[in-house]
């Protein structure tokens, strides 16, 4: 039986993750198994009989408590289930958990494409997750609309102004409310072109358009989005500093 070391050789690449990532980790894991029944141990064990330095002895709990978490989160999505023909102890994937996108799990082997470091904490809850699952296009599409929401509560700016529109408005060079009216107006321009570029060329054709993305751009998109979520942050806490 594959183990959770074969993909996370350490606790804390394990604790990086949330529960739904580590769930969909172990269920590639169980479907891996070809119908046999499965139980949560051989999953804990192949990593907490591993021992220090990658799985120190003081975080033995809470690698087991996280991987309890993801189990419990497959249970509560009816992607397994008790197994109907074992003991209690045993599980086996549903229907839906065997119909459900399989997860790649060999990225694993090698660290995850979409570095947990690089993302800002809005993608890492909201976006990871998707990515995980495959879901490429929607996860790109999520993140610049996690963009377009920073930007209108960072400047107040109603509904009615979205995507190019919003951008501009909150980025123009001369009344821009996340512009840095210090800089050479070139750098105010370029700001401006940048986020107003990344709605249009970035999230715009995913929205419209039935698109397939791969892996490896999807994680670049998302990489993107997450420095410009970032920027939003450092420029709004500007604005406020300077009207305080």
């Amino acid at each position: 039986m594959p183990g959770l070391i074969n993909y996370l050789s350490d606790a804390k690449s394990l604790l990086a993750l949330g529960s739904e990532e580590l769930g969909m980790i172990l269920l590639g894991l169980c479907r891996k198994e070809r119908g046999r029944n499965v139980t949560l141990s051989n999953y804990e064990m192949s990593v907490l009989n591993v021992g220090p330095p990658a799985f120190p002895h003081h975080m033995r709990i809470t690698v087991a408590r996280a991987i309890g978490e993801a189990w419990q989160w497959l249970l509560n999505e009816g992607l397994i289930m008790a197994a109907p023909d074992q003991p209690n102890g045993w599980f086996c994937v549903t229907r839906k958990g065997a119909e459900l996108e399989a997860t790649d799990l060999d990225a694993y082997r090698h660290g995850s494409i979409l570095s947990v470091g690089l993302l800002h904490p809005r993608l890492m809850q909201k976006v990871r997750p998707m990515f995980i699952r495959g879901e490429y296009a929607i996860a790109v599409i999520q993140s610049f609309k996690e963009v377009e929401v920073a930007v209108r509560k960072a400047t107040g700016l109603g509904d009615g102004l979205t995507g190019l529109t919003l951008m501009r408005e909150a980025f123009h060079p001369q009344s821009g409310r996340l512009t840095i009216q210090g800089s050479i107006v070139p750098e105010r321009e370029a700001a401006s072109a940048l986020f107003a570029g990344a709605m249009g060329h970035c999230r715009n054709p995913t929205v419209h358009r039935d698109i397939e993305l791969d892996r490896v751009t999807a994680a670049q998109l998302i990489t993107f989005a997450s420095y410009l979520l970032t920027e939003v942050d450092s420029r709004a806490k500007a604005r406020a500093a300077a009207e305080s």
